[in-house]
């Protein structure tokens, strides 16, 4: 009876252990077709998340219900970066960079994502600057703001960088009049498809403050309603693509970071000033967590069929940090 006893144990576990074989395998084989990584890279990324625990049936039950359906279950918005005439072809024109980046030729491949009803929330922004605006070369002489002497005293050019101390003091690379508000130069640029319903941040409104994130100010002082926004629709992560790249593009990208939100940003359907500008904002994604997709990517993310490894990363930390 007890040999008996011990076999019918046996053949449990072994049972169990087959259970458990045949449900790791199949969990390890959806995160790699979410990340688009190896099985074995996908055991790495499970391995991070167990830490000290053992891989059993609670903690495969666990993961499967808590991470996995986690992901599926994503709200994500696209949120157009500045788009707008004077970034395309007006005053302030991208492709006169020494990048070469046509915005042009973000539009179409932009379009397409736009065109498509599975955003849980499309959102544009757009630079909204008073005829001051402290980001105006021709208005950094004006008599309410004062520049230190050292710029006071020297001939300015666009792209110059100047230290303004009052009445706030803050460092402002100086550009052309541009997105002046109401103005036909702060309009969407026509060829890009407006998305019926879509919501709409205005930034860069204090004429002493540029604002480079559609998060908030330069200086960080005021959040426009970008956060909120986003809260209130209930997003867990921000597809991002737009102009400048390495500019208003990038500081958006980080700033949707600090704010807990996974953050993704698309190359082309956006376009850059500079060479070196692109590299160290690409540079500064890495090192953030900010992932950097293609198009198609973006479209599987919609499908809920892809998520980017930095977003895996996060979420399993959370989830693992939850527990």
């Amino acid at each position: 009876m007890v040999h008996s006893d011990n076999s019918t144990e046996t053949t449990a576990s072994n049972n169990n252990n087959t259970i458990l074989n045949k449900q790791s395998q199949s969990i390890f084989e959806q995160l790699s077709q979410l990340t688009g990584k190896s099985v074995h890279e996908s055991e790495k990324l499970m391995n991070l998340w167990l830490g000290d625990r053992e891989w059993d049936l609670t903690t495969s039950v666990q993961f499967d219900q808590d991470v996995l359906s986690r992901f599926r279950s994503l709200r994500v918005a696209l949120l157009v970066v500045d788009f707008q005439n004077d970034f395309v072809d007006g005053s302030l024109k991208i492709g006169d960079g020494d990048a070469g980046q046509d915005p042009h030729n973000a539009i179409v491949p932009l379009n397409e994502l736009l065109r498509s009803e599975s955003w849980d929330l499309v959102v544009y922004t757009k630079d909204w600057h008073p005829r001051n605006h402290i980001s105006f070369l021709s208005q950094a002489h004006n008599s309410d703001r004062t520049m230190e002497k050292k710029d006071q005293n020297r001939s300015l050019n666009v792209f110059d960088s100047v230290q303004f101390l009052k009445p706030i003091k803050t460092e402002q690379i100086l550009y052309p009049d541009h997105c002046i508000q109401k103005s036909k130069g702060s309009d969407i640029h026509p060829e890009v498809f407006i998305v019926p319903g879509a919501k709409y941040i205005m930034k860069g409104v204090d004429p002493y403050l540029d604002s480079y994130s559609a998060f908030n100010d330069n200086n960080g002082l005021s959040k426009t309603e970008l956060e909120d926004v986003l809260h209130r629709e209930k997003i867990d992560a921000v597809v991002i693509a737009g102009l400048a790249y390495d500019i208003c593009v990038r500081y958006t990208c980080l700033d949707a970071v600090k704010q807990n939100f996974l953050a993704a940003v698309i190359p082309e359907c956006s376009a850059g000033l500079t060479k070196k500008g692109i590299t160290e904002s690409e540079e500064a994604f890495t090192e953030q967590g900010v992932s950097i997709i293609s198009k198609d990517d973006a479209t599987k993310i919609m499908e809920k069929t892809f998520m980017p490894n930095e977003w895996i990363r996060e979420l399993l930390s959370h989830q693992k940090n939850s527990v």
